[in-house]
């Protein structure tokens, strides 16, 4: 009878749990069901006692982390786990507790079950580490996923997608009349179809590399994409919009000593937001900027 009793208490909880106790919430009084041997050793609790709140939030003193005891002491109250119960049925918490020299993730879980000699509150611990630990490295795996996705091969500065996704943020930044000054700086690697075809595409590739490279040594402060073969992208906002001129003026010494040296030169134009209905709008202004510019390097002007 006592077992099937224990296992009906073990069910309102719905888990697998190293440890249970039934409480009397009217006196405080507990004992303690099911624990296994191992947290026996580890934490040596009373059977049974008095004042069971008060018994475990000592015990979470002692052996939980310390970024979650302070968190943990302020939810874990009789009257914040008994109104939540009320509330939706049963109380989930979360933290970590020291076993064996490291801290391992537990869920204590609570709820109530009315018993002939009244309503008793079944309170377990469960194990969860594993699952929390799956989920952690599923999320940094997600998050690397997502940032390799946004990142172009070659170079390793943001690709055409990324910029698609901060041209959309800015969108709606520009619809809410929120949008910060902003200029757009659109570049073109000039003769990289030559290099292509006179030493091949690794040569290719490390030229678009090296131009990349100058780009963002100039726009230190600003994202740089990489939006096509030979083309780049810079939105510049903050202490780089402020000195966009200044940035543009570096650009061309660059240019005017890789025409005299032989080097990479890198086309380039630029535009500000100027109340636009869109960053599409900024962009066009400093792609045809970008253009001129290419034609008057050609021309060698």
């Amino acid at each position: 009878m006592e077992e099937r009793i224990i296992y009906a208490r073990l069910h309102a909880l719905n888990g697998n749990f190293i440890v249970v106790y039934v409480v009397d919430p009217e006196t405080g009084r507990y004992r303690e069901f099911s624990a296994n041997d191992h947290y026996e050793e580890i934490f040596a609790q009373a059977k049974e006692g008095t004042e069971f709140f008060a018994t475990l939030r000592s015990a979470v003193r002692v052996f939980s982390h310390p970024k979650d005891t302070e968190r943990v002491l302020a939810l874990l109250t009789q009257e914040n786990v008994m109104e939540e119960i009320g509330r939706s049925g049963i109380f989930t918490l979360g933290y970590r507790i020291l076993m064996e020299g490291k801290y391992v993730y537990f869920q204590l879980k609570a709820a109530t079950v009315e018993e002939k000699e009244g309503t008793r509150l079944i309170v377990g611990l469960n194990n969860i580490d594993a699952q929390v630990r799956q989920q952690e490295e599923y999320g940094r795996k997600l998050a690397k996923a997502q940032r390799e996705a946004s990142l172009d091969a070659l170079t390793g500065v943001k690709n055409k997608h990324a910029y698609t996704v901060t041209e959309r943020a800015l969108n709606r930044q520009i619809k809410m009349h929120r949008q910060a000054p902003f200029a757009v700086v659109v570049f073109d690697v000039n003769n990289l179809k030559t290099v292509n075809d006179s030493f091949g595409h690794q040569a290719g590739d490390h030229y678009i590399c090296e131009s990349c490279k100058t780009i963002c040594e100039i726009f230190k402060r600003s994202p740089v994409f990489r939006i096509g073969g030979d083309e780049f992208a810079v939105i510049s906002q903050g202490s780089d919009y402020d000195r966009v001129e200044e940035l543009i003026g570096k650009v061309n010494e660059h240019n005017a000593e890789a025409v005299q040296n032989d080097g990479i030169v890198i086309a380039c134009g630029m535009a500000k937001y100027e109340n636009d209905a869109n960053v599409a709008a900024v962009f066009e202004r400093a792609d045809q900027n970008m253009y001129e510019n290419k034609s008057r390097l050609k021309a060698g002007l």
